[in-house]
């Protein structure tokens, strides 16, 4: 699942549909469609719970995501890639909430945390791995990229069936702790909990959610595009911007564990802020580049781009203490709010997107960025506590 959705398809994903189509706007929609699949994740982790179809939906979800990314090559029209990319969207949510449920449901508590981390480190690698090899079919050759990529699933799924847990779980349905933030984690929805967000938008965790949201949306545009822009903006080949993000995300695995250690020693807050702050230094890196071109200008925006990844460990540790630490209504509704609020928002940038970079061009993604980003920091620095809550213990 790592390998084919966090690392293969950002990169040769666009870069097949720009090269097939020759529409941009049609890359925001296509990843606008994989991005509302995700959106799927509560709906699939409540329905594996309630009928305890667990293994049905895991390598359902396998299937859906291989079958999905093996068409996209085969079609070549938008109506076919949007549905395609929503298939796998569903499929990655299904692969994503069910594989940590198959943890938490049925092993005891004291295990949860060792088993998420090696779920989530084989994830990420996965995700390395992928980008890597995203970066051998970026020079005309998307298409038979994905249709490898597309292939890994069938050793996935023999090697999935073994050793899958079976019978009724060991905690209480509905009982799973709050998972974190979609793409990579997700918990349950509730309508009561979207009914009370009108009320708590003048409580700090309301206003939490509004930087979360514009920090999201704000930056939807650069992650649908970025192969494209990196190349037309800075020379750049979608190869090297592969492996370049490839390097991030392994220096992401450590700074998973040490954002857990920072958010500890300073607070979710200044760290939330900080993660934001390194994002914004790298948009503005990029902006500046592209209107004043100078020496050396692939490099640094490589830097740029390298900062804008990196920092997405320290936003994922923050956002989601910053949800259980500011929440009115309880740690699991929040997370799925913060879930909730981070997907649409990326669904409505993308597809607000579309239109515009195709009218002005890639600058449009990167003032975006800029945009979101110093609106999240404002509405966070001015409308959230100074000092975390004290979290009284039960």
């Amino acid at each position: 699942m790592g390998l084919v959705s966090s690392g293969v398809l950002p990169v040769l994903l666009p870069l097949l549909v720009a090269s097939v189509s020759h529409r941009l706007d049609f890359v925001a929609y296509v990843t606008g469609a994989y991005n509302l699949g995700l959106l799927g994740a509560p709906l699939l982790g409540a329905l594996a719970e309630r009928s305890q179809s667990y293994r049905i939906l895991f390598l359902g979800g396998l299937v859906a995501i291989g079958a999905g990314t093996a068409g996209i090559p085969l079609a070549e029209h938008l109506p076919m890639w949007l549905g395609l990319a929503f298939v796998i969207g569903v499929g990655t949510a299904a692969a994503t909430v069910v594989g940590n449920l198959l943890i938490v449901d049925f092993v005891p508590a004291v295990e949860w945390e060792p088993r998420l981390g090696w779920l989530q480190g084989f994830s990420g690698a996965g995700q390395v791995l992928g980008l890597l090899l995203a970066a051998a079919f970026t020079g005309g050759h998307s298409a038979l990229g994905l249709l490898v990529a597309a292939a890994s699933t069938l050793p996935a799924l023999v090697v999935a069936r073994i050793g899958l847990p079976e019978g009724t779980p060991v905690v209480k349905p509905h009982a799973s702790p709050g998972l974190g933030a979609l793409p990579h984690q997700a918990h349950r929805l509730r309508w009561a909990a979207v009914k009370q967000v009108p009320e708590m938008l003048r409580h700090p965790f309301g206003r939490f959610l509004l930087s979360w949201f514009a920090y999201n949306a704000g930056v939807a545009a650069f992650f649908a595009y970025f192969p494209l822009l990196m190349r037309h903006s800075f020379g750049i080949e979608p190869g090297v911007t592969a492996v370049g993000y490839a390097v991030s995300a392994g220096l992401g695995t450590v700074l998973f564990v040490l954002a857990g250690k920072w958010a500890g020693q300073v607070g979710d807050r200044p760290l939330y802020l900080l993660a934001l702050g390194v994002r914004l230094v790298g948009f503005v890196l990029l902006g500046v580049l592209m209107v004043v071109p100078v020496p050396g200008g692939g490099w640094l925006a490589l830097v740029g781009f390298g900062l804008i990844t990196l920092a997405w460990p320290l936003l994922s540790v923050a956002g989601t203490g910053l949800a259980a630490r500011l929440t009115p209504i309880g740690e699991g509704a929040a997370i799925g709010l913060l879930s909730a609020t981070g997907a649409l928002a990326t669904v409505a940038g993308n597809f607000v997107a579309g239109p515009a970079v195709r009218e002005m061009g890639y600058s449009v993604a990167v003032a975006a960025g800029l945009l979101g980003l110093a609106a999240a920091a404002a509405i966070a620095r001015g409308g959230l506590p100074v000092a975390d809550p004290v979290v009284v213990p039960e």
